[in-house]
């Protein structure tokens, strides 16, 4: 994988994943588009890796063919493809209002698709290229995210297994990398503070949530696998193992993920033996708080 020269994009490159996958990209000898909706982040970053800083909005369509040419009037054809800015859900699951749906399907949903019909043309043309989705472990084994959350991060998977599938033999490759937790802002972290004073404040509250990775093991991982052909990128593997699971008994794994996100909501459950049910092998033990769901 020659990246010496080449053009490359980063959405949602001002911090966290696309921030280290700026710099990965950069350190590979891509000339790397930076764009964040946050522009002093941006041209932080973009000065961190003698970069182009572009201020985009991923749920505006036009925002992204503008970040497109602006990559193309700055660096040439775009080579890489980094599809990394997200958002969380807005709405309350079900209760979600119609402009919260829509606004996470703009940002992690269709992002995706808009930048791809901007620059698969291209790379067909030019018999090469590289699209990268940050997705999350959401897109294989939905657990204690937004409504609105995994069904973009599902419908995002489908859509890079789409492109695989019709754009491998035209030389355009396609990788998506599935974290669970990993140390950005989406978690609290503030980038912005840490340079500031030069040192990480420990944070107790993510001592809770397991295996929490750094972004630069996330955007080594994602290169590795560009450079290897590989579509999945799985930094918590883990993730692969349950989603084995999840495909080798769908039932089974509905119910003990029921299970799980019903007793994180603060509900006391035991399990039931039960079969033929997805998630009917479960009852209550005591009248806790329930969950409305992940």
């Amino acid at each position: 994988m020659d990246l010496e020269g080449k053009c490359a994009v980063v959405t949602g490159g001002g911090h966290g994943i696309g921030r280290a996958l700026a710099e990965r990209l950069a350190a590979g000898g891509a000339r790397v588009v930076v764009a964040d909706v946050d522009r002093a982040r941006a041209e932080k970053v973009a000065g961190r890796v003698d970069g182009r800083a572009v201020v985009c909005d991923v749920g505006d369509r036009q925002a992204v063919a503008d970040l497109v040419r602006s990559a193309e009037e700055a660096f040439g054809p775009v080579h890489v493809f980094c599809s990394n800015a997200g958002i969380l859900d807005q709405g309350v699951g079900l209760g979600s209002t119609r402009a919260q749906i829509d606004r996470i399907v703009d940002v992690n949903l269709l992002a995706h698709v808009w930048a791809a019909q901007e620059v698969v043309g291209g790379m067909v043309d030019r018999g090469v290229g590289y699209l990268v989705q940050t997705l999350s472990s959401a897109a294989l084994i939905t657990g204690p995210s937004g409504m609105g959350y995994a069904l973009t991060k599902h419908g995002a998977l489908g859509f890079a297994e789409w492109l695989a599938l019709n754009y491998a033999h035209l030389g355009i490759r396609v990788t998506c990398i599935c974290p669970n937790a990993v140390h950005t802002g989406m978690l609290g972290r503030d980038e912005d503070e840490e340079e500031r004073s030069g040192h990480r404040e420990p944070n107790p509250v993510l001592a809770g949530l397991g295996e929490i990775v750094e972004p630069e093991l996330c955007a080594d991982m994602t290169l590795d696998a560009m450079a290897e052909g590989r579509f999945l990128a799985l930094p918590h593997p883990r993730v692969g193992e349950s989603f084995q699971r999840k495909a080798a008994d769908y039932d089974a794994w509905l119910a003990r993920t029921n299970r799980r996100l019903r007793r994180t909501g603060g509900e006391a459950v035991e399990a039931v033996e039960t079969s033929g049910s997805p998630a009917g092998g479960v009852r209550s033990s005591s009248s806790g708080p329930s969950s409305t769901g992940p």
